[in-house]
């Protein structure tokens, strides 16, 4: 998870707020791997990242990073 101003995460729903500041930031956030195009997706691209980390942090980290990784360089994409 990326920290994000104040004023982005109030764009969130109030649980997923408080979800997301259980979680310490790091380099590369999920929706580099999934790409969302809304809000919405973004929030749902964390809520399935955070799942995933809860069960297996290192595993989930890998994955998400090697895909992250594959859509900036390989495919050049970028968040919107």
């Amino acid at each position: 998870m990326r920290p994000i101003s104040n004023q982005y995460l109030s764009l969130y729903s109030k649980d997923h707020q408080e979800r997301r500041k259980n979680f310490k930031p790091g380099l590369i956030p999920p929706y580099y791997a999934d790409m969302p195009k809304t809000i919405e997706e973004i929030e749902l691209s964390e809520k399935r990242y955070f799942e995933a980390y809860v069960k297996n942090p290192i595993k989930t980290d890998v994955k998400y990073f090697i895909k992250a990784i594959n859509n900036i360089v390989f495919k050049q994409k970028r968040s919107a």
